[in-house]
């Protein structure tokens, strides 16, 4: 499953990256975001964050090295309440990845973990994903919830939406 800022492989993505809730209202309402586009958003501070929850349009909220310290227990209750998806780059300190497994398994049902290739040759392998995500603590078919059927459950929301 590719999501692509290019849109010229797979799945058509914008990704925002939000200072607060203002500038996120902002660029939400651009004319390049399309209904047949997923939207995500990193947030850097909790308006943004909480905006980005509630707000319908965004598809799912970035967790990243950078904007952990905004995800703190009422956040991640509103994740949970909204059913909202969360990303998290492979990329990413083995740290922030513990946490978002843990996190997955108290708060945040529908995360995902993405390769954040900018190469075809950087992209995970399902399989290579999953085992890494077992060897930081996630049992099998958690990982396997995290790599593969939580982005085809993101893709059905997108597409029941546009239908």
């Amino acid at each position: 499953m590719v999501f692509s800022e290019d849109g010229l492989v797979g799945i058509k993505r914008v990704t925002i990256k939000a200072e607060n809730g203002n500038q996120l209202k902002k660029m939400l309402k651009k004319p390049f975001i399309e209904r047949d586009v997923l939207v995500f958003v990193k947030p850097l501070s909790i308006d943004a964050l909480k905006y980005a929850i509630i707000n319908k349009r965004v598809n799912a909220v970035i967790l990243a090295d950078d904007n952990m310290r905004i995800f703190k227990k009422s956040m991640l209750n509103l994740l949970r309440y909204y059913d909202k998806f969360v990303e998290v780059s492979l990329k990413s300190s083995s740290g922030l990845l513990y946490n978002a497994i843990v996190f997955a398994y108290k708060w945040i049902p529908n995360i995902i973990f993405s390769s954040y290739a900018s190469d075809f040759n950087e992209i995970w392998s399902p399989i290579s994903k999953i085992s890494y995500l077992t060897v930081l603590g996630a049992d099998e078919e958690e990982a396997y919830k995290f790599v593969i059927l939580n982005p085809i459950k993101l893709l059905n929301e997108l597409n029941s939406t546009n239908n």
